[in-house]
């Protein structure tokens, strides 16, 4: 059982990282064998697609027959070859990274996979729930729209919201200013419970592969 873990955050240790984490161990609770490869995106340097359509050529469909070469060709093709997909990201301007974004276009546009792939999404997010639905709630679901489109399967989410940015939030003007000790009291309260939700997830996803 081989799970990719493609990491859209660029902050290591934080909010992000500690929810894939908590994915992982889910994962290996299941499957203590299984080979992860965790995809930090942040470490590589590469584009977006470039419209050059190399990958909707017919000897090309189902894989990546991208004409691009940089520091992800391979860990693309590592992705479509995966038994499960988790990606993970914190929420920037209403969406995923760009990070994300540019890897997402270079592996979803050559077509549907060959074979059906379980998908997990996890978000991380200074909003609330309602401000997510009211304002991210399209983008988000375009998201999972387009991984079902690709996998075959719709992927499953999971949500950290009213995330801590800061070790000291007074000491910064963040653009959405609130109370710092409102903001570590909310962490305090619901992370340790976020964590769990991914860490089920994980479970759930060796489950569904090893079946």
């Amino acid at each position: 059982m081989k799970i990719v873990a493609v990491n859209g955050g660029p902050r290591k240790g934080k909010n992000t990282d500690q929810m894939l984490n908590a994915f992982i161990e889910g994962v290996r609770e299941v499957a203590p064998e299984a080979e992860i490869e965790f995809i930090r995106l942040y470490d590589y340097a590469f584009k977006g697609c470039l419209s050059c359509f190399a990958c909707q050529l017919e000897k090309n469909r189902g894989e990546i027959g991208c004409r691009v070469k940089d520091e992800i060709s391979d860990l693309l093709r590592d992705t479509r070859n995966a038994d499960g997909i988790v990606f993970v990201s914190p929420i920037y301007y209403c969406n995923v990274s760009a990070q994300l974004r540019l890897f997402w276009e270079r592996l979803q546009y050559p077509g549907p996979s060959r074979r059906k792939l379980p998908t997990a999404l996890i978000y991380t997010m200074n909003a609330n729930e309602e401000q997510t639905a009211q304002f991210m709630g399209k983008p988000l679901e375009l998201n999972s729209w387009y991984l079902e489109g690709c996998f075959g399967e719709k992927p499953e989410t999971i949500c950290s919201y009213d995330t801590f940015q800061y070790n000291d939030n007074v000491a910064y003007t963040p653009a959405f200013r609130e109370p710092a000790a409102r903001k570590k009291a909310l962490h305090d309260q619901k992370f340790e419970a976020d964590l769990r939700n991914a860490q089920s997830a994980g479970r759930r996803m060796a489950q569904r592969i090893g079946e």
